[in-house]
């Protein structure tokens, strides 16, 4: 059964080390192995096991061995090991999509129409963070003692990036809501912080209109710090964007005959 001394933990693994292994202290931890990532595994120094019958030829003085996993026994872990296990707990979601047009039910469609978004070929669509909340914007934090080791993690969208459906793609921040009073009276205007205009309709379908927020989480603990990248979040909605046309008419006072 496993034991332990002032080498570490007693470890038969063969490959990595048959004698004691511990966790590199952090002077040791040098970067990891191409391919392998400092938040998921570490240095460990193993303490080989030879009895007195070892063969001269054996590596009797231990060494450095890289793990993704803790050897048995091992309960510590790296400042970057235990940021990335307490970043897994996060539960970040994607944001609540505020965007011009809302939303609703038009006049001019048949009753029992169920509300959605539509728009026209050049008029603005304005985008925004609705009501940002700290798992859906940021910033998030949370502490924890994990491994011997207690770190604190932060949390925070950089940007929003947007597709309009039809090739678009536009990256702001939280971006400015659509005042429909205020701007009830005004021409068509673009939103000063993002937005877009489409240039063709959708048919008879609509665009899938996509926001995927960029987070980056930071965290500091067991005298470092480091940044931790983890998967985008993505929130959709659908839009009906159709074509207005104009009519030249020519009045009958004109004496043309129309």
């Amino acid at each position: 059964m496993p034991c332990e001394t002032s080498n570490g933990w007693w470890s038969n693994q063969p490959g990595n080390c048959i004698g004691y292994v511990r966790l590199a202290p952090p002077g040791e931890q040098s970067p990891p192995p191409p391919g392998e990532s400092a938040g998921v595994g570490a240095w460990y120094l193993c303490t080989a096991y030879c009895p007195p019958t070892a063969d001269a030829g054996r590596d009797c003085f231990g060494a450095t061995f890289w793990s993704d996993v803790p050897p048995a026994g091992i309960a510590t872990y790296t400042p970057a090991q235990a940021a990335a296990l307490l970043v897994k707990s996060f539960q970040l979601a994607g944001i609540t999509i505020g965007m011009a047009p809302e939303d609703k039910t038009h006049t001019d469609d048949p009753v029992g129409t169920a509300a959605y978004r539509r728009t026209w070929v050049g008029i603005p669509v304005w985008l925004w963070v609705e009501n940002p909340q700290p798992l859906t914007f940021g910033p998030y934090s949370k502490s924890a003692t994990l491994g011997g080791v207690t770190v604190t993690a932060t949390a925070q969208v950089q940007s929003v990036t947007w597709s309009s459906g039809d090739g678009q793609s536009v990256t702001c921040g939280v971006g400015t809501r659509f005042n429909e009073t205020a701007m009830q009276d005004e021409l068509a205007t673009d939103s000063p912080t993002c937005g877009f205009r489409y240039q063709k309709t959708s048919g008879t379908g609509r665009f899938t209109v996509t926001a995927t927020s960029n987070w980056v989480v930071r965290w500091t603990g067991g005298g470092t710090d480091g940044t931790i990248a983890v998967p985008t979040v993505r929130s959709a909605t659908q839009i009906r964007v159709g074509q207005l046309e104009s009519v030249n008419t020519v009045a009958a006072s004109d004496g043309l005959g129309y």
